[in-house]
């Protein structure tokens, strides 16, 4: 039998650290579900007026979930609705339930969980779940099962890149252009100075590299924008504690390149046993012309390789530099459920007339330099 308890704080995070952790190695899950990823989520991205809960769900007495949910207002095509979803939603990454196994009773537990909270909510949504996640199946039958209408549509692609076993094997699978141009970037930068790239390693100091990564990001195009991490005080402050933590545990991998002793680009992951999680990646806009992202990113490739990773995933909205590396896409899928309110049917409504002409699926390439930078830190 599955029971579930809602404990209705953030508060309680710490003390669940060591159950949060056995779940977590139990299979390939998201970063976004690691209890590193979910305290810094909740010490910097959850707002004054949200309302935040931890739902432990139970078969037997044994702890077979851990799911983090925060219930926001927001305004939907119009729309104003309260918004219940996975703490981890409020930031852009695959979607994921930290669960020994996406079982069809622990899921149905926790949906019908979601209606005793003591709070009324009108949509609950996961938006960025990955097709073959064996949960969104099962998600979808335990919202119908509960009464509620439920929606499922296309969402993102995310890039992926499956690792073969040698690194020239990679090169020789990609095209002619691609292996002349990035041996002329590799020849360009190297006449430029002295070349170096560096990953942080156990024992060294990360915040002395975290600030390097930041030295970067402020040299980038994006600080302009306002999108780069320091140019936005709660991001800057999520990432340290989070890649902290994420370091101390073994999973992070951080990378920079330096020219003359200058650092001008880096690369930021998370290692699982799915793979490895591109996080963040930028350079110096004043090296551009060196092609520094390219560099380091082929020794990305290539490091990975060498430590027998299978996988590297591009989590993010798909951008065009990310087709240079893979012709390999994953689509992604949004999963809905209405609460039976009058907003809930309204906006179960109006989001089925908005969708119903979906055309076919093709890769759109985000442009990074279009996207609004992040809201002012709420607080």
């Amino acid at each position: 039998m599955v029971t579930a308890e809602v404990l209705e704080s953030f508060d309680v995070l710490p003390g669940l650290r060591p159950e949060w952790e056995r779940l977590f190695r139990l299979r390939p899950h998201e970063p976004s579900t690691s209890f590193e990823w979910t305290a810094a989520m909740a010490r910097h991205h959850v707002r004054a007026s949200d309302r935040g809960y931890v739902v432990r769900l139970l078969r037997d007495g044994v702890l077979v979930g851990l799911v983090p949910l925060v219930l926001r207002s927001l305004a939907v095509m119009g729309v104003k609705v309260r918004a219940l979803t996975p703490l981890a939603e409020t930031y852009n990454t695959h979607s994921d339930l930290l669960l020994d196994a996406p079982a069809s009773d622990v899921v149905s537990t926790l949906v019908a969980t979601l209606s005793t909270l003591g709070a009324r909510w009108d949509v609950f949504r996961m938006a960025r779940l990955l097709e073959d996640n064996p949960l969104v199946p099962v998600l979808q039958a335990a919202l119908g099962d509960r009464g509620h209408q439920q929606a499922r549509r296309a969402g993102l692609p995310a890039y992926v890149l499956a690792l073969p076993d040698t690194y020239d094997a990679y090169l020789r699978a990609r095209s002619a252009k691609f292996r002349n141009h990035l041996r002329r970037t590799e020849r360009k930068l190297a006449a430029a100075g002295v070349v170096e790239v560096r990953e942080l390693q156990v024992g060294e100091d990360f915040d002395a590299a975290y600030d390097a990564l930041l030295q970067v990001e402020r040299a980038s195009w994006k600080q302009a924008h306002g999108t780069a991490i320091t140019a936005v005080e709660r991001q800057a402050a999520f990432y340290r504690d989070f890649g902290r933590e994420a370091f101390a545990a073994g999973r992070l991998h951080v990378q920079w390149l330096s020219l003359d002793g200058r650092p001008i680009a880096y690369n930021l992951g998370y290692l699982t046993a799915g793979g490895y999680h591109y996080l963040k990646t930028s350079y110096d806009h004043d090296a551009r012309a060196l092609g520094p992202a390219t560099v380091l990113r082929a020794r990305l490739v290539e490091g990975l390789i060498a430590r027998g990773v299978a996988r590297l995933d591009f989590p993010g909205e798909p951008y065009e530099w990310e087709s240079q590396w893979t012709d390999t896409i994953r689509w992604r899928t949004v999963v809905s459920g209405y609460a039976r309110t009058l907003r809930g049917r309204v906006l179960a409504a109006v989001e089925r007339v908005r969708h119903r002409h979906a055309g076919e699926r093709r890769v759109v390439h985000v442009d990074p330099r279009a996207q609004r930078p992040p809201r002012p830190t709420h607080a």
